[in-house]
C-alpha cells in the first residue's frame, strides 16, 4: 500500500510539474496598463526571453482567474507594481512561461536597495 502511494505521489508530482512553468524575472516598469477587462498589463524596461507573447515590449498579464489570480491579488499587485514604478525600484514577478500572456501571480519590491 505504501509503494502504492509513493508511486501515485510521484506521478502526480512529475505531472503537475510540467502542467506550470514558473519564471522569475526582474526588472523596471516601462508601463502599466489597466484595461477595461479588469486586467493589468505591465511592460518592462528589460524583457524574459521565456515570455513567449509575439508583442514587442512583452506584455506580462494579471488576469484574475488565471494562474490562482484573485481579484483582490491583482488589487494587491497593481498597488506595488505602481509604487516600484513612481519610486523607480526594480521589481521581480513570477510568471507562467507556458501561457501567451505571461501571466504573473506573483510580485514582489526591495526598497532596501
Amino acid at each position: 500500500m505504501t509503494k502504492r502511494m509513493l508511486s501515485a505521489f510521484c506521478f502526480l508530482f512529475l505531472v503537475s510539474s510540467q502542467v506550470y512553468a514558473a519564471t522569475w524575472h526582474s526588472s523596471t516598469i516601462k508601463k502599466i496598463y489597466p484595461l477595461g477587462s479588469g486586467s493589468v498589463v505591465l511592460l518592462f524596461e528589460t524583457d524574459s526571453p521565456a515570455c513567449t507573447n509575439g508583442s514587442t515590449p512583452k506584455y506580462y498579464y494579471i488576469n484574475v482567474g488565471a494562474n490562482s489570480m484573485t481579484a483582490e491579488g491583482r488589487d494587491a499587485l497593481l498597488s506595488v507594481a505602481l509604487t516600484a514604478a513612481a519610486t523607480g525600484k526594480q521589481v521581480s514577478i513570477n510568471f507562467d512561461e507556458t501561457s501567451d500572456s505571461c501571466d504573473i501571480n506573483r510580485l514582489s519590491v526591495d526598497f532596501g536597495s
